[in-house]
């Protein structure tokens, strides 16, 4: 699977509809890195030395955003399916993080080590350090969906028992991520047309992020494969996704 990755097709169903739109939010959520991925694999030989420093601060924000969504899967989630889908169902998922967790960290382990002028940054270096996972993160993403498939989630659950977990997401959300790198790449790597209503956080947050404090680190968000309104950027990878 070379660069450029192709987006997920989004699952069948109803967003509105609670259980179609658990599969249907993890899909949005995992192009969300794979255009961020795409962009980064479009940008990195060319950078400048001007640049390197928002460059790299764009990388590792959003591979720390990828940390932070397969920690609250394995930590929330997951558990959260297992309790009637039965014990190890979701074991898979978690394997295929394991998988490529290794490749992922020896990528933000290099460009740390970048922005503290401990190493020189080389494009050639982080597209190799790229080539060592991205193609098992990106199989990972895909294969996830349909382990979340609408009629999974109606023989297994109430409306009330995904609603209790959803309310539970959203505060861990909220309660966890940065507002002025977490939610920024969510907005810059989310192509709005797709689902408008996407992230499902609170509006006056949302506002506060996109009107403000997306500008603390715009040098970096430059890199994005959308703009904050969440408008594809041309020429990033994902123009055919």
């Amino acid at each position: 699977m070379p660069f450029p990755f192709a987006l997920i097709a989004r699952p069948a169903g109803d967003w509105q509809d609670i259980f179609d739109n658990q599969a249907i939010d993890m899909s949005i959520s995992h192009n969300m890195f794979i255009r961020g991925i795409n962009a980064i694999y479009a940008q990195a030989a060319g950078i400048q030395e001007a640049q390197v420093k928002p460059f790299t601060f764009f990388c590792i924000s959003l591979l720390g955003m990828l940390h932070h969504h397969h920690q609250i899967e394995e930590t929330l989630l997951f558990p959260f399916f297992e309790t009637k889908l039965g014990l190890h169902t979701m074991d898979s998922n978690v394997e295929q993080h394991h998988a490529f967790m290794d490749g992922l960290t020896d990528l933000e382990t290099y460009l740390k080590a970048v922005q503290a002028d401990t190493e020189t940054y080389s494009g050639a270096t982080v597209i190799a350090k790229l080539d060592s996972f991205t193609d098992v993160l990106v199989e990972h993403l895909r294969d996830e969906i349909p382990t979340l498939d609408a009629n999974k989630m109606r023989a297994a659950f109430t409306k009330k028992d995904l609603q209790d977990l959803e309310a539970a997401l959203g505060k861990r959300i909220l309660a966890e991520v940065s507002l002025t790198t977490t939610l920024p790449m969510g907005l810059i790597c989310h192509d709005k047309s797709t689902a408008p209503y996407f992230p499902p956080l609170p509006k006056p947050i949302l506002w506060v992020v996109q009107y403000g404090l997306f500008y603390l680190h715009r040098d970096a968000w430059a890199f994005a494969p959308c703009t904050v309104n969440g408008v594809v950027k041309p020429g990033l990878g994902n123009d055919a996704a």
